[in-house]
């Protein structure tokens, strides 16, 4: 495999699979129904995934909006010249959310302050749409479910301001966080029902996210807002629910060896330094250090790197490098690629297994390695 354009200076990269992405969309759409419409968690630079790579791929496939917290993503969406609407899940302080209306972006309003900062910036004789988002007990953000049909009453009179989406949030890992998801979320629908009786006929409603999905839940909304299950990522705990029917959208990320050295001569194995670990007579050192987000595997565990479907052991990642073990009947040179996650074949090494490495969660290394190398597309 070749290292993409312009990269030889530093060549690390991670290659998305975007068959993979299409999809896992598919997916969520035969199990949110006919008929609902997809808003696309992008947030946090598409789960560590690369946000322009993975919007483009979304927005030729019809993905009816894409979601935000972060205004530069929302703006590096519109400067790579997507048009597809983009909710802003809230964020802004009350005297950022002009900039965000002139921007052509949906803001999420809570609170009076943020209704009155969009009324102002409305102007004489312009309408904002925006989406009102709900807490039925996640404790995060939100105007608290008892108090929402008051809040939606009182800036459905605000000239300036025309309430398109409501929208709650309270996603789970286990059996306790999917109780108290059922026993909380009827009171985001009542408040649909009590809406809908004073006359508010708001387009788009939305509760549902991927833990829900994956369990096979659905409702009566008009749309879902999945995140992790569009990366193929899991939402829950071990022997929860399986995502067998995802596929993981980070196909690899990869590193070219840059220096193979011959230890034949000393120090020994168990001298110290990286000899401490070492077995082997020679190692190779890849550019894939802490810089790139990458880390050495928690005590009592070893990470490996894949090369041509074979696992070689990690010895220690610095600041700037990887270094690993070459057996003495491998051949490889300065210049192979090796996969420091995923990869091709029986050998891959899964997301999950990389995670348990580090003792982490899935997420979390992706957002480890989020926006620290060049991010490049293809399918398999």
């Amino acid at each position: 495999m070749s290292v993409p354009p312009g990269l030889p200076t530093h060549p690390t990269w991670m290659e998305l699979d975007v068959e993979a992405l299409i999809h896992n969309l598919a997916e969520i759409r035969r199990r949110a129904g006919e008929g609902v419409e997809i808003i696309a968690s992008v947030k946090a630079n598409a789960y560590g995934h690369g946000i322009i790579a993975v919007a483009q791929a979304l927005e030729i496939a019809g993905v009816e909006m894409l979601a935000t917290g972060s205004f530069a993503e929302a703006k590096s969406m519109r400067a790579a010249g997507l048009t597809t609407p983009i909710l802003m899940l809230a964020g802004s302080l009350p005297e950022g959310l002009p900039e965000l209306v002139g921007a052509g972006m949906i803001p999420t309003i809570y609170d009076q302050a943020g209704a009155h900062a969009i009324e102002a910036a409305a102007g004489s004789g312009a309408v904002v749409p925006v989406f009102v988002k709900v807490d039925i007990g996640l404790g995060r953000l939100g105007v608290d479910v008892s108090r929402a049909l008051d809040f939606v009453d009182d800036i459905s009179s605000f000239s300036g301001i025309q309430v398109e989406g409501i929208y709650t949030h309270l996603s789970f890992r286990d059996e306790a966080g999917m109780a108290y998801t059922r026993e909380r979320i009827p009171y985001f629908y009542r408040l649909l029902d009590e809406l809908k009786a004073r006359g508010h006929e708001i387009p788009t409603t939305q509760a549902l996210a991927s833990s829900a999905l994956l369990a096979g839940w659905t409702d009566g909304c008009t749309a879902v807002c999945p995140g992790h299950l569009l990366y193929g990522i899991t939402p829950m705990g071990e022997g929860e629910p399986s995502n067998a029917d995802f596929r993981p959208v980070l196909r690899t990320i990869n590193s070219r060896i840059i220096h193979v050295a011959d230890h034949l001569d000393g120090p020994p194995p168990g001298s110290g330094a990286y000899h401490i670990r070492r077995a082997t007579r020679r190692t190779a050192v890849a550019p894939c250090g802490a810089n790139e987000g990458n880390r050495s595997a928690v005590s009592g565990r070893t990470g490996e790197v894949l090369y041509k479907d074979r696992r070689l052991r990690i010895l220690g990642c610095s600041l700037e490098y990887l270094t690993f073990e070459i057996p003495d009947n491998l051949e490889i040179n300065v210049g192979d690629t090796v996969s420091v996650l995923g990869g091709d074949g029986p050998g891959r090494i899964a997301l999950e297994e990389f995670a348990d490495w580090w003792d982490t969660s899935p997420l979390d290394v992706m957002l480890s390695f989020s926006g620290r190398m060049p991010v490049v597309t293809s399918s398999v």
